[in-house]
């Protein structure tokens, strides 16, 4: 009788630390954040107020109203006399990315085709060449692609090649006829007018930014 006692004693002593133990995590998540839906997650984390917006490349559609959101929080804290036209910063990164579908965007988080002249930061090299070999400079990753976006402003508000830019915008310049003053931006000899050309037929009219 003693002995089915403490058979009876051990059994429930399961059945209680059972029922009142932590659920462990499954592939489906853990029950006490399952609790909360994945928009309110998002909206969680997007209430961060130093947490730059994703940019994202899924579509051509996400990339452009994602990037809007990332240059409008950039712009936050950058002076306004140091803006440029988002019809602009949205035309060179689609121009440089493929609209964001190019590896550089997607493995390098980068959206400009910004060079790093540091052999020991972090870069990329075009897929056909050898990712092992540095010739002098590469393609810069970052840890964001809001920060690429964040790097090309400081680049046009800085660098001595773009003093012509600088000059246009203090004059009052729009977007297209800013496009015409970054003919050292890309060697491509016909760069400025690709710009002027993605403005007004694939952005202008096309979304509300």
């Amino acid at each position: 009788m003693r002995i089915f006692s403490i058979i009876l004693l051990i059994i429930a002593s399961v059945f209680i630390y059972t029922a009142t133990a932590e659920q462990p995590c499954t592939d489906d998540g853990c029950p006490e954040f399952n609790k909360i839906s994945n928009v309110e997650q998002e909206h969680e984390i997007e209430d961060f107020p130093n947490v730059l917006p994703v940019v994202h490349t899924e579509t051509k559609s996400q990339f452009v109203y994602s990037l809007n959101k990332c240059i409008d929080k950039v712009y936050e804290t950058t002076p306004a006399e140091y803006h440029i036209p988002k019809e602009l910063i949205i035309a060179q990164a689609a121009i440089e990315t493929g609209w964001g579908q190019s590896r550089f965007a997607n493995e390098g988080n980068n959206l400009f085709g910004i060079r790093t002249y540091d052999k020991d930061s972090e870069w990329l090299l075009p897929i056909t060449w050898d990712q092992n070999k540095w010739i002098g400079w590469g393609v810069k990753v970052y840890d964001t692609r809001c920060d690429s976006v964040k790097d090309y402003i400081r680049i046009l508000n800085e660098v001595f090649a773009y003093s012509e830019f600088r000059e246009a915008r203090d004059n009052g310049a729009d977007a297209l006829e800013l496009a015409d003053t970054l003919t050292r931006y890309a060697s491509k000899h016909n760069y400025t007018d690709i710009i002027k050309n993605v403005i007004k037929y694939n952005i202008r009219g096309v979304y509300d930014l």
